[in-house]
């Protein structure tokens, strides 16, 4: 055979192949965004994909995370959406889900209050028709009346000036209530209950305020209160959040009406959450394309837990360019150099198969090798 029919052969096969492989990626974004969640599954999955909560020593009723939304437009370039989203904590979550568009999250965090905290989330979306009367709800205050095109400094401002009432408080929880226990069938004890009054009272009371708290230890004063966290903008000075326009908030409001985000609770390190759900998304043919793990991975490095959250996130089916959305904090040791002067944090993209290979073959000796550029 000539050299240049050999050439055009090889071609062809590699063609093919792509074609095949192509296809192969295609197919799993349709099964993927066909998939169907029914409210009573939705409650099941809740209680079969969970293990025992563990403690953690924050309220952790929202983020600290002032960088979180600075690596957005990478993720939008980088994230193939219609695949599967894992994350931890509260809302920040639901940024990165707009803009990567999974086919389905599940949000994985020790503490049970933080499922519950979704649970609550995922009421707010339903009983609330627009971006205006959502943000109203959130806070227990008069729903502002602005058009849907008006920018979230100027809605949060009107919020802020709502009324506000014991009484509307009241209302709202028992509509929260009622959507959760008899709309969505979810079997929540009393304690559950009051968990979820404790949350939604802490966010009647303190408001756009609201700021990171730890228990047991002083609140640093330069924690982000809840509206700054909800202004913060990608490196380009852009608005990203869920709530940056009307447009992305009906779409996280469809997303939770179809039961596409799946709170649980679970140890990223645990014998049964992670593999519970490793055992779910294989059966359903469904590979996680986005982890964003805060920086939880900084209290289980060094100690006995790390090799079993790396055997539980070997055990994940992923797509080949998956990637960890990790926050990283000075305090761990020292500036990182992609830091954006005035944020304690940075947030840092990083592909999970590339840190699999690492891990094996002993390249991360440290914290720091985890997260430098």
């Amino acid at each position: 055979m000539s050299r240049k029919l050999m050439y055009t052969s090889s071609l062809l096969v590699l063609l093919l192949v792509a074609i095949r492989f192509q296809r192969n990626v295609d197919l799993h974004v349709a099964a993927a965004a066909d998939i169907q969640i029914s409210r009573s599954q939705f409650a099941q999955y809740i209680t079969d994909l969970s293990e025992p909560e563990g403690f953690f020593d924050t309220d952790n009723f929202i983020s600290n995370e002032t960088s979180y939304q600075h690596v957005i437009p990478d993720l939008r370039r980088n994230v193939k959406p219609g695949f599967v989203y894992m994350g931890v904590g509260p809302d920040q979550n639901f940024s990165y889900i707009v803009h990567t568009q999974p086919s389905l999250a599940i949000i994985t965090d020790i503490r049970r209050q933080n499922m519950l905290e979704h649970l609550l989330y995922k009421a707010l979306f339903d009983l609330s028709n627009t971006r205006s009367e959502f943000v109203g709800m959130l806070f227990s205050r008069e729903a502002p009346k602005v058009d849907s095109r008006v920018s979230l400094r100027d809605l949060l401002r009107a919020v802020r000036a709502g009324k506000t009432s014991e009484e509307r408080f009241r209302t709202n929880l028992s509509a929260i209530r009622g959507r959760l226990l008899q709309t969505y069938g979810l079997k929540l004890s009393g304690q559950d209950l009051e968990r979820i009054e404790y949350v939604y009272g802490t966010l009647h009371e303190e408001g756009l305020d609201l700021r990171f708290s730890s228990i047991g230890r002083n609140n640093a004063a330069s924690y982000p209160t809840f509206e700054s966290l909800l202004l913060q903008t990608d490196r380009s000075g852009q608005q990203q959040g869920y709530l940056s326009t009307e447009e992305m908030f009906q779409w996280m409001k469809r997303f939770e009406a179809e039961n596409r985000l799946i709170p649980i609770v679970g140890d990223f390190a645990g014998p049964k959450a992670f593999k519970a759900v490793a055992n779910f998304l294989q059966k359903n043919d469904l590979m996680v394309s986005t982890f964003y793990t805060s920086n939880v991975e900084y209290y289980l490095f060094e100690n006995s837990q790390w090799r079993s959250y790396l055997a539980n996130v070997r055990g994940l089916p992923t797509t080949e360019d998956a990637v960890f959305i990790r926050a990283y904090f000075s305090s761990a040791g020292g500036a990182h150099p992609l830091n954006v002067p005035g944020h304690r944090s940075t947030t840092l993209i990083q592909s999970i198969r590339e840190f699999l290979r690492d891990e094996s073959a002993g390249r991360i000796r440290s914290y720091w090798d985890l997260v430098a550029p």
